[in-house]
């Protein structure tokens, strides 16, 4: 027997039984009460309920004891919650499974059934809970936007989702329904439609209070529907558009003062006086992205509107183990070539058909250890020649002592160098085309930070000597710490280097690796996990001035729960310039594994500074 929406409450006092009790009632759940520690383990095992609540005062069990023989049934756990006087810690051999606790003098009965709510919410998303139960952490690999409003509308959560894939963005929710969305400067429904487009990154729920204003008034399936079928027609449109840095110019030419421009036409006209590209442009004119689009295609085709590209264009291409989200991709016009991973005789090709939670669920289920493989010199080849007669080349891979990924690429830019001089030359330019291939000596969100520095740097005009110079200066001072569960995928992958000393030596280790000199190195160990993350901090900053401010990225392995706690502890200890975030993807994940979470600082010159920070439009 299940009881889908039932919640035990165990606990020896009447008083305190019915007061949670009533507090559930009125969030439309069904409570069953046990008053002793023999009849929880009984209704638990018996009655399958969606949630245990148990008093730190029940008798005859423990409520540390009875969540250890519940877990020992072998049954489906359900989560469980302790209730105490005093702060109580949960054991790291239930850690891992749905075992939370509270201080019961600190419940706010309103805020209680919240925290109920995000509990169980948090097994429908995939997500994982803090220790106070008033965030979750989520990835949108495990559960799509769509989904993710549905089950926020089903447990009517009032809070503040918060996105890592951009600065500022996050979705509004009152009981449930959406009121706002931010993306940056952008509100309202245009905002919402561009998150509900996503694929991947991560996201921290917060529950709030939430007053004010609802800029947005549709109906959950409206919203959907109408994001997802613009989502489709944009991309169709990008592929038609030039660069989102390419500059705009109006043509007042003909019968342009006769012309009846539509309103969204005339916005956009407006708009282009208060911008230097296409992509300020989407932004500031305030109807949602398709429409501008719309309306900047129409402008271009009765000649009105005319595109410039840069005049001497850098193109920056990496590969897949940089492992940057499809809109940092995007808007800054970055080419990938993907790795391949192979499990038994079946070939993935990294972020194409295979995404990181369906990797991370191969991985767990798999007999099989996968394989990885690097982009041919073939694929660099098509890849320089497509874009070499619009501009330089700066191509940044994955360190050369783990990947034949920057030995390919640096094949292609040399023996396609006449191909690529007769392209130029087609495209009416008799300027020397350029290629530097340049190996980072790191991988994963490591490599990706140094992709976002070269692409700022190319935008401020540095040709690509000079950037693939500072990438070489920068790459050995960043500081790659991280974290992995076990050390068995570096050994069985082949990439455990300096870290093979402690093989055999880790029960109940966690250890603390680093990326240096293009290879995995043991750095220290910490016992238990929730010391890990400190002492790892710790190690960091030795390394770094702690009065200079810092560039910081975390990336994690299917572990968005250690990846925001790492996140706020970065935050805490140091002065940040900037925080990326980034999920580890198949690639570097065959062989760290799931679980692994690290983190990437970096602290700049001031003449560094200018030049790595985000470029003013």
């Amino acid at each position: 027997m299940s009881y889908e929406d039932a919640i035990l409450v165990a606990d020896s006092s009447e008083e305190r039984r019915r007061e949670f009790g009533l507090a559930l009632y009125k969030g439309g759940y069904e409570v069953i009460n046990a008053i002793n520690g023999e009849e929880a383990l009984r209704f638990t095992a018996g009655l399958n309920p969606t949630l245990v609540i148990a008093h730190s005062d029940l008798e005859g069990i423990d409520p540390l004891e009875l969540c250890r023989r519940v877990k020992a049934t072998g049954l489906d756990v359900p989560p469980m919650l302790i209730l105490s006087e005093t702060a109580l810690e949960i054991p790291e051999d239930l850690e891992e499974g749905n075992f939370y606790s509270l201080k019961a003098s600190e419940i706010d009965s309103e805020q209680f059934l919240y925290q109920i709510r995000l509990l169980l919410l948090a097994r429908h998303v995939g997500g994982q809970l803090n220790d106070t139960i008033d965030r979750l952490y989520g990835d949108l690999t495990r559960i799509a936007v769509g989904d993710l409003l549905r089950v926020l509308l089903k447990f009517r959560i009032s809070g503040h989702v918060r996105l890592t894939v951009a600065e500022d963005t996050g979705l509004i929710f009152r009981e449930g329904e959406i009121i706002d969305a931010h993306w940056g400067k952008v509100q309202g429904l245009k905002a919402f439609n561009r998150i509900a487009g996503l694929r991947g990154g991560a996201f921290v729920l917060t529950l709030e209070d939430v007053s004010g204003e609802a800029r947005i008034s549709d109906d959950l399936p409206t919203l959907v529907s109408n994001a997802v079928e613009e989502k489709f027609q944009i991309d169709e449109i990008f592929r038609r558009l030039p660069s989102l840095n390419s500059r705009l110019e109006v043509k007042m030419a003909g019968d342009f003062f006769n012309t009846e421009f539509q309103p969204t036409e005339r916005a956009v006209l407006t708009g282009i006086r208060n911008v230097n590209n296409l992509a300020q442009l989407i932004d500031i004119v305030p109807e949602v992205d398709l429409e501008v689009l719309k309306a900047i295609e129409s402008l271009h085709e009765q000649g009105v509107l005319i595109f410039h590209e840069p005049e001497h264009r850098i193109h920056v291409v990496t590969d897949s183990t940089c492992d940057l989200h499809p809109s940092v991709i995007r808007r800054d016009a970055i080419t990938v070539v993907p790795l391949s991973v192979i499990f038994g005789k079946k070939v993935y090709k990294d972020g194409v058909d295979l995404m990181p939670d369906d990797f991370y669920k191969l991985l767990r289920s798999s007999d099989v250890f996968p394989s990885t493989s690097p982009p041919g010199k073939g694929e660099f080849l098509e890849a320089f020649q497509n874009l070499i007669a619009t501009g330089d080349i700066i191509s940044l891979h994955i360190s050369a002592a783990q990947s034949l990924t920057y030995s390919h690429a640096l094949e292609a830019a040399a023996e396609g160098e006449e191909e690529y001089r007769k392209r130029r030359e087609e495209a009416g330019s008799m300027r020397p085309p350029k290629i530097a291939v340049v190996d980072t000596r790191v991988n994963s969100v490591g490599l990706g930070m140094l992709v976002r520095f070269a692409s700022r740097m190319a935008r401020r005009g540095l040709d690509i000597e000079d950037i693939a110079e500072k990438i070489r200066d920068i790459s050995p001072r960043l500081q790659f710490l991280f974290l992995v569960n076990t050390l068995e995928y570096l050994r069985k992958g082949g990439r455990i280097g300096g870290a093979r000393a402690l093989l055999g030596t880790l029960l109940g280790i966690k250890p603390i690796l680093a990326m240096e000199k293009g290879e995995v190195q043991a750095v220290d160990k910490a016992r238990g996990g929730k010391k890990a993350q400190p002492k790892l901090l710790e190690i960091a900053r030795t390394r770094l001035n702690t009065d200079q401010p810092i560039f910081a990225t975390v990336g994690h392995a299917s572990a968005p729960k250690w990846a925001g706690r790492l996140s706020e502890l970065i935050r805490a200890k140091f002065s940040i310039i900037e925080m990326f975030e980034g999920e580890i993807g198949p690639i570097v994940g065959s062989h760290t594994g799931p679980g692994t979470v690290g983190c990437v600082l970096f602290a700049p010159t001031a003449e560094e500074m200018e030049l790595l920070s985000p470029v003013e439009e």
